[in-house]
């Protein structure tokens, strides 16, 4: 694939992604994606299962079972809940698929100890990141505020993986730090956030399969409308993916460490939490503002009703 054509097609494929994931509720299909991406179907589809070795639809279903999978492990909604949130017409239609795709139901699945990829995504992070296991003294409910913030829009860019996503994610980041900056200050984006997280669900996902990314958090709020505007439109060649996120309840906790030192200990802390029920998640997809070099804050969605 030559080097113009590796370019144009590994950003529709990003963006097939982006709005695969604004839909991970609905059947979308590859054929409905490539009209609104104006690109030929079986070519997108073909160009998707080179860079990512599965098809897409076999991507999307993966990605379903995973977030129900984190549901599962971390939140407090029913399997009926979660069996809706994650597109299935029925519970039984979703333990048939969990089932299938996991070799135990999802009940069973909700009170094991560890996951299968669990262990092993945890013990690489440590490796690379030569981060601590838990800093007991640090991450604890003390230490936590509980904070509600409107909604957000995302404009983020996947960092490049290789199969080696937490490595790539520290070699990498502070480039894309500089160009976010960039952004923020050229258009006076004061409130926004520079983050990162993934789109996957940890610790469900295969540590290789998984999507970090690094972005903008802006207001969606009137004041802000000229913004996103410059972003939508490719600000500074910055080919930008876009994700709602909702108005939302968070445990808040802010950090003297860099953002890959806050890594494992953040998840093990997380996980300790939701297991004796201090809070509960609504969703999967807790997040670090990056605030400095040596700081950051931690954003997890908890629902009201368990201690948030």
């Amino acid at each position: 694939m030559q080097a113009n054509t590796y370019t144009f097609w590994k950003e529709k494929v990003d963006h097939a992604i982006a709005i695969s994931d604004n839909h991970l509720s609905d059947d979308i299909s590859i054929i409905s994606i490539a009209d609104m991406l104006c690109v030929d179907a079986q070519t997108l589809s073909r160009r998707f299962e080179i860079f990512h070795q599965e098809s897409f639809k076999q991507f999307t279903k993966r990605r379903k079972l995973e977030q129900a999978g984190g549901l599962l492990r971390h939140s407090a909604f029913s399997i009926s809940q979660i069996a809706a949130y994650c597109g299935y017409a029925s519970p039984q239609s979703f333990t048939k698929a969990f089932a299938l795709e996991y070799g135990e139901t999802p009940a069973f699945y909700r009170n094991k100890l560890y996951l299968p990829n669990e262990e092993e995504t945890l013990y690489i992070t440590k490796l690379i990141t030569s981060s601590a296991n838990d800093l007991r003294d640090i991450f604890c409910m003390d230490n936590t505020t509980e904070i509600y913030e409107g909604s957000f829009t995302l404009y983020y860019t996947f960092l490049p993986s290789q199969h080696d996503p937490i490595r790539n994610m520290v070699k990498y980041m502070m480039a894309y730090i500089s160009k976010f900056r960039v952004a923020r200050s050229t258009l006076l984006m004061p409130e926004a956030r520079i983050i990162t997280g993934t789109l996957d669900t940890v610790p469900v996902t295969a540590y290789d399969k998984m999507m970090m990314y690094v972005g903008l958090l802006v207001p969606t709020t009137n004041a802000y409308n000229f913004m996103h505007q410059r972003l939508r439109a490719g600000f500074n060649d910055m080919n930008l993916l876009e994700k709602h996120i909702p108005a939302n309840n968070y445990k808040h906790l802010k950090l003297n460490m860099g953002f890959a030192e806050a890594g494992l200990p953040m998840y093990n802390f997380i996980n300790h939490c939701c297991r004796v029920s201090y809070f509960k998640m609504n969703s999967n997809q807790f997040f670090i503002s990056l605030t400095g070099i040596n700081t950051c804050e931690v954003f997890i969605p908890c629902e009201k009703r368990y201690g948030c």
